[in-house]
């Protein structure tokens, strides 16, 4: 499976940056999976669990609003939130 391009930025800069096999993300049209290929899409943020997802390994972190981007090569997440694991 090929890997996507991923940042969340805050305030403060870069806060996270990976190459994923996917990222489930909350909007306020629903859940919506980004990974490698997927068609483009936009969205706002809702309150949720923000997980991604590797071979071996699972991050989740709680984010509470923001904007998501994804395309068919990477997925930026634009917030103001203070980020930690969930």
């Amino acid at each position: 499976m090929k890997k996507i391009n991923f940042k969340i930025f805050t305030p403060n800069g870069v806060f996270h940056e990976s190459k994923p096999d996917s990222v489930l993300i909350k909007t306020k049209l629903g859940y919506r999976v980004a990974q490698y290929g997927i068609t483009p899409f936009v969205g706002v943020i809702d309150p949720s669990i923000l997980q991604i997802f590797n071979e071996k390994e699972k991050l989740e972190f709680e984010i509470k609003s923001g904007i998501v981007f994804a395309n068919k090569f990477e997925i930026l997440i634009f917030t103001e939130d203070k980020l930690g694991s969930a």
